[in-house]
């Protein structure tokens, strides 16, 4: 690393101040050299500058940058999101991305500061939804979690050392419990589907008896379906991005085995023969290659942006408002635990990684449980406690 010291002559006098060649930027190829000026004596800028370069030689300094946050931001979804990211989380982080634009996109990476980003947030939470309305507390905080994904790497890149978003304080997260559909409120939805929407009547039935997410179901193939021995392979997920619908695979990565309840095989029966009449209607110009369960009828692929719509339409026809497809899945789990089935086989019927994800969704699930805890282990330690029951009757409070 080499540097240098330099005189100036300014209007109020003669100046001294530092350079060093801190070699090439690593995304651009650019040259970067780190100047400070501004010292009243040589000595002093030959002071600074040693200082400086033992900072550079032990790692504690990262080398400038000229980007601003929005080229910054730019070259992360090159480099970053592009390699790692799904190109539909990727999509969701540029709408993200774009709400902090206006506020920080012309500002040098290195000049942020968490006073900025929280001014940022508290103007979003202020008027930064559409038309100048307030943006949701979920909403901010996401667009918090992308920036301060994104300045992590930053740092990884040596372009920053110290992360301002890790400083901030964000606005208490808004929480709402997802909805659950009792027995009477189910059967009502499943009458309507049978005489208002059939097609969606097997989609709602295996929604709520598998607790399939809504992308699985819609990639689901007669393939992955063994209704002789009732149980479903579950191994990928239909996704919608702007150029159009893409299968990938399920959220953990993971392909899983999902035995069904007879309700559901039947449903599924009746739906195939369906299907195979609009399949010999269709004729060749049915996409009987994609072997689809839920289809277009002339065999493609649903998009999941009309039907999770058709499913919350065809509650609120049935008083139901609030409900949506994803409340059948949240159905699906909270009814399996509350009927005590053990908290890791639900997690794996649902797909979640772990059980703390499981457990912290379904808390609900396990009030009831606690209660009746509570109560059996009064009954099984009163005696311990209190000794024989006469004994209790004498030093329980009048």
């Amino acid at each position: 690393m080499k540097g240098c010291t330099f005189k100036r002559k300014m209007a109020h006098g003669i100046t001294w101040g530092y350079s060093i060649d801190m070699g090439k930027d690593e995304v651009t190829g650019k040259r970067l050299r780190k100047f400070e000026s501004g010292f009243a004596k040589k000595g002093d800028a030959d002071d600074a500058l040693k200082r400086a370069l033992v900072e550079i030689e032990d790692g504690t300094a990262a080398k400038p940058t000229p980007k601003t946050f929005s080229e910054f931001i730019e070259e992360w979804f090159k480099q970053h999101a592009a390699q790692n990211c799904t190109l539909k989380t990727a999509e969701r982080y540029r709408q993200l991305a774009a709400y902090a634009m206006p506020t920080l996109g012309k500002v040098q990476l290195r000049s942020i500061t968490p006073l900025a980003l929280e001014r940022l947030y508290g103007r979003l939470r202020e008027s930064g939804g559409q038309k100048g309305r307030p943006l949701s507390v979920k909403s901010v905080r996401h667009v918090a979690g992308l920036i301060h994904v994104a300045l992590q790497t930053a740092i990884r890149w040596k372009l920053l050392k110290v992360n301002p978003a890790s400083a901030c304080i964000l606005p208490k997260a808004e929480r709402h419990e997802a909805r659950v559909v009792e027995k009477g409120q189910l059967s009502f939805l499943l009458d309507a589907a049978r005489v208002k929407a059939e097609w969606l009547y097997a989609l709602v039935v295996l929604a709520v008896a598998s607790g399939l997410r809504r992308g699985e179901l819609l990639a689901l193939q007669w393939s992955d379906c063994d209704l002789h021995n009732a149980v479903l392979t579950v191994s990928k997920s239909l996704e919608q991005t702007r150029a159009g619908v893409r299968v990938k695979t399920t959220k953990s990565g993971k392909a899983r085995y999902v035995p069904l309840p007879s309700v559901a095989v039947d449903a599924l029966r009746a739906h195939r023969e369906q299907q195979d009449e609009l399949r010999a209607q269709f004729g060749t110009d049915y996409h009987a290659d994609k072997d689809l369960v839920f289809a277009a009828p002339w065999g493609d692929y649903l998009k999941p942006n009309t039907v999770s719509p058709a499913v919350c339409l065809l509650a609120e026809k049935c008083g139901l408002k609030g409900i949506s497809l994803h409340s059948l899945r949240h159905t699906h789990g909270s009814q399996l635990l509350s009927q005590g089935v053990p908290l890791p086989t639900v997690s794996r019927r649902l797909g979640h990684s772990n059980t703390a994800i499981t457990a912290a969704i379904y808390s609900h699930a396990f009030q009831a449980d606690e209660a009746a805890a509570a109560v059996t282990w009064n009954k099984a330690m009163e005696q311990t406690i209190l000794g024989t029951p006469a004994a209790a009757e004498k030093v329980r409070p009048s």
